[in-house]
């Protein structure tokens, strides 16, 4: 008789010391550094399975709970700039000089977590329903649902979704956000990939982390996606607020519907314009633009202040469709058809049905038919994107037209786009005055090709085609390796930029310095201006504190430059 265990990637019970027949994950799969042994049971409760992430906060883990004898999301407070594990592999020792603003970070993490689990009634946002203190440091336990990203989603979907498909997708989240923030809690990291489909086509807001990790200027390494994260996050002494959160909301809601995120507010302090397809402007609703417009700004003085002011903006439908546009209820009902109701008008029923039937048949294929996930939920195959994407696009190429049946009116020559810029060339579609509709269905890195330009297209120019054409490019990435740029005597937000520019992230670390005035960058922790780093690489910025107090007459020990 064989004998099962529970697989340790998905809690799923497998033969003993053999592949789980679930995920494929290996017996012998071995645990993070510095995370909890596999199968450490916390609380007499809790079994500990693999790591699935890390950061400045600490770590996430799929768990068990051999009670109710469910999956569960683990989350570990474990910062380790402050913190280490002792030889038993599990408790927790503060690293002398951190023990005050470790203690003060532990109590924001019960403290946030606390307010999240009284909130269970915003279907929207992860369940937390069990929080305690072991080790030396502080757990909290959430619900496990099965779920995808919406990065994921979106990719699978052909690359955008239209304003019908996204409207029930982010209208129950952006209620739930409003909700939130009455009680003073914020999120700070919304992104594609922290917001994701579950089975029952509902969109739900996960990885609630603290502030202090969403933003620059803190003694944690910050989590931000570029793009998504607001300009006050990378600026020394902003506090973050509502409108923090609008615009993260307000990013996603753009790349949902365009398939790209704005470029990150840093560049965009220099010029804050929006690229949006002519095809992608031409299938919005005016009011959709303005809203996004207007929770897109970049300073937060011109910013949307709150949520309701966006759901006001999203939902200012022309008269004519006003008993369409609705708002939806503050949260949906469990089920789909309980969700339409008190909507007036027989058309809104029966039109709100199919859209919502044809989200949810397409999130049910994903899950019925579910794609390789390489044993990390929501990754998807590029290459595989890739195909399909360029396959299906060339299929749309002529819009199902044999060009030499369409009269000369009808007919354009493609340009040749390669080698120009694309936000020039989505500058000139929006304005109208092309024939052409752009699609991006890739980006890589050339060490020829300068970053943002394009490689190659589809069709080629020359070619003949119709008004309207859809011309797939391919956009560089500029070079894998990328230099440190000259940082030294730059404010925190100048120097950020500098880095986010040569395509690396930038975290902070604050030092004495007696050379540089506070506030200033000193130069990089373990590198030094011209050192080559892989694109995307997180490099530390050292930032004055001024003269240590403690050395009179001495040199500062800051590090190097």
């Amino acid at each position: 008789m064989t004998d099962f265990e529970l697989c340790m990637n998905c809690m799923s019970e497998r033969p003993t010391g053999e592949p789980c027949p679930h995920c494929g994950c290996s017996a012998e799969e071995p645990q993070r550094p510095n995370a909890l042994p596999l199968k450490t049971m916390l609380q007499n409760r809790y079994m500990i399975g693999l790591a699935r992430k890390s950061n400045g906060e600490g770590i996430s883990y799929i768990g068990y709970d051999s009670v109710l004898n469910i999956k569960t999301l683990i989350r570990e407070f474990f910062p380790q700039t402050m913190s280490e594990r002792l030889p038993d592999g599990q408790t927790v020792r503060v690293v002398d000089g951190s023990e005050v603003t470790f203690q003060e970070y532990k109590a924001s993490f019960l403290s946030d977590a606390r307010e999240l689990a009284h909130m269970r009634q915003l279907s929207a946002i992860e369940q937390i329903y069990d929080i305690f203190e072991e080790n030396g440091t502080a757990y909290t336990v959430a619900e496990w649902e099965e779920c995808i990203t919406l990065r994921y989603f979106v990719e699978r979907r052909g690359g955008s979704l239209d304003w019908n498909a996204a409207r029930p997708l982010f209208m129950p989240v952006l209620s739930a956000l409003s909700t939130l923030h009455t009680r003073g809690v914020n999120h700070l990291g919304i992104s594609p990939d922290t917001l994701v489909i579950l089975q029952d086509g509902r969109m739900k807001l996960t990885d609630f982390e603290l502030d202090a990790v969403r933003r620059m200027d803190t003694d944690l390494p910050p989590d931000l996606v570029a793009g998504c994260a607001a300009l006050e996050q990378y600026v020394m002494d902003y506090v973050p607020d509502e409108s923090t959160d609008v615009y993260g909301f307000a990013a996603c809601l753009f790349f949902a519907l365009t398939g790209a995120l704005p470029q990150d507010a840093l560049r965009r302090k220099a010029d804050s314009r929006l690229m949006i397809p002519t095809s992608t402007l031409k299938s919005l609703p005016p009011y959709v633009i303005t809203g996004l417009a207007n929770a897109l700004q970049v300073m937060p003085s011109k910013r949307t202040p709150h949520f309701e002011r966006l759901r006001a903006e999203l939902s200012a439908a022309p008269t004519v469709t006003a008993k369409i546009e609705e708002p939806l209820p503050p949260e949906p009902a469990p089920e789909p058809e309980s969700a339409r109701r008190g909507i007036p008008g027989i058309a809104w029923a029966i039109g709100s049905g199919v859209v919502s039937l044809a989200v949810f048949i397409c999130i049910g294929i994903f899950w019925l038919f579910p794609p390789s996930f390489g044993g990390a939920v929501g990754t998807a195959d590029s290459t595989a994107m890739k195909a399909s994407v360029e396959s299906a696009d060339s299929g749309m190429l002529m819009n199902g037209f044999d060009t030499a049946e369409l009269s000369e009116g009808e007919r354009v020559q493609v340009p040749d786009l390669v080698g120009k810029k694309l936000d020039d060339v989505l500058a000139a579609e929006s304005a109208g005055t092309e024939d052409y509709d752009i699609l991006v269905s890739d980006k890589e890195f050339s060490d020829t090709v300068a970053e943002g330009k394009i490689i190659r297209q589809s069709p080629t120019a020359g070619e003949l085609a119709q008004k309207g054409v859809k011309i797939v490019v391919v956009i560089s990435q500029g070079a894998r390796m990328r230099s440190l740029p000259e940082i030294r005597g730059m404010s925190l937000e100048d120097a950020s930029l500098a880095v986010t520019s040569a395509g690396l992230t930038p975290a902070k670390r604050d030092v004495f310095d007696d050379t540089v005035p506070a506030g200033q960058a000193v130069g990089y922790q373990d590198h030094k201006t011209g050192d080559t780093l892989e694109y995307g690489a997180h490099v530390v910025i050292l930032l004055s504190k001024g003269p240590d107090p403690s050395i009179l007459g001495g040199p500062a020990g800051s590090g190097g430059t």
